[in-house]
């Protein structure tokens, strides 16, 4: 019974890590995106 416990809290590490790693990519990437952004807008 403990080994199942075991690896359902490893599955929950893992996915909660990809999707806090992808979360985190996506707003790095908007982040460095912004400047860009804002500078086309002022440019128009």
């Amino acid at each position: 019974m403990a080994n199942i416990t075991i690896i359902k809290r490893a599955r929950f590490a893992q996915v909660f890590w990809f999707v806090a790693l992808w979360v985190g990519g996506v707003g790095g990437a908007m982040l460095l995106a912004l400047p860009f952004k804002l500078l086309i807008r002022a440019g128009t």
